[in-house]
């Protein structure tokens, strides 16, 4: 008999919102998501959503940086003039927040979605006292909270790709590359980045991919990397991260330590601290001196 094909539906979406604007910060003005089987094999055949939020958009004021003593514009956010642009010259994708979450929900019923997930869950999303983009964006817009579909678990897929696909292999990979390209897997301030841009670099190998900061083409390239983290890390991923969003220390990140090493630090209970045990001598001899 041939093998049973291992499935595992997944939604990954992705947000493009307003920001340094005191009225409209975190108001999504791009929604995207990809939703497919990550094991499926020689294809890409998902279900895509690409809209624009009518009500974000249509509010000019929106699209200015704003000075936060003065509460005067300084600047336009380049990537809400892309948007507006786009908007213009494909209007079916401009459509009401309301109308955007209906679908979205009966997307996820209908595919069997297993899982949800983002490239920086707490973002886009949030849990706990963490308001992402979606709630901030779904309260303001509806004065209704905005909560998971139910059924569906729920994992950062950064988390994932940060303590698992960085391991000690990446570090390798990373630290043999020539100084230009190195340049290519690092911040501005030359630490070592786990952006989603970065981490596709190192998948394909293509150092010099540049993400489009559109949301349904960045939650196509995160749905690769959900991919990948399934077929290599699924029992982590059930074990440890779903229904489980950390954060991501930039701090531990950049000492480039083993996926071993990475986990131990995100498991430990919070507030405890790890000392090295004391060692105890037990074969001290009368008269020695310790």
């Amino acid at each position: 008999m041939p093998p049973i094909k291992k499935t595992a539906v997944v939604c990954v979406i992705d947000t493009e919102c307003c920001f340094k604007n005191t009225k409209a910060d975190k108001m999504i003005f791009h929604f995207g998501a990809c939703i497919g089987n990550v094991y499926q094999e020689n294809s890409f055949d998902v279900v895509k959503m690409d809209y624009y939020v009518k009500e974000v958009l249509e509010e000019i004021d929106n699209f200015f940086f704003v000075n936060k003593a003065t509460n005067t514009p300084y600047a336009i956010n380049q990537t809400m003039r892309r948007a507006w642009k786009d908007a213009l010259q494909n209007p079916h994708k401009v459509k009401s927040w309301a109308d955007i979450v209906i679908e979205l929900d009966r997307n996820i019923k209908a595919m069997g979605v297993e899982y949800i997930t983002s490239y920086n869950f707490n973002f886009d999303i949030g849990v706990g006292d963490k308001h992402g983009t979606i709630r901030r964006t779904h309260q303001q817009l509806t004065d209704k909270t905005y909560y998971l579909p139910r059924g569906v678990e729920h994992f950062c897929l950064m988390d994932v790709v940060a303590h698992k696909m960085a391991n000690q292999t990446f570090k390798t990979w990373v630290d043999n590359l020539s100084e230009s390209d190195r340049n290519q897997m690092t911040t501005e301030k030359g630490n070592l980045s786990y952006s989603a841009e970065c981490m596709v670099r190192y998948l394909t190998g293509d150092l010099y991919y540049i993400e489009q900061h559109t949301a349904l083409r960045d939650a196509m390239l995160e749905f690769k990397l959900a991919s990948h983290c399934f077929r290599h890390y699924e029992a982590d991923i059930k074990k440890h991260f779903i229904g489980n969003v950390k954060s991501v220390s930039w701090q531990s990140f950049n000492k480039g330590l083993s996926s071993v090493a990475k986990m131990k630090l995100r498991n430990e209970p919070k507030g405890k601290k790890t000392t090295p045990k004391k060692i105890v001598k037990n074969d001290v001899k009368q008269g020695e001196l310790f």
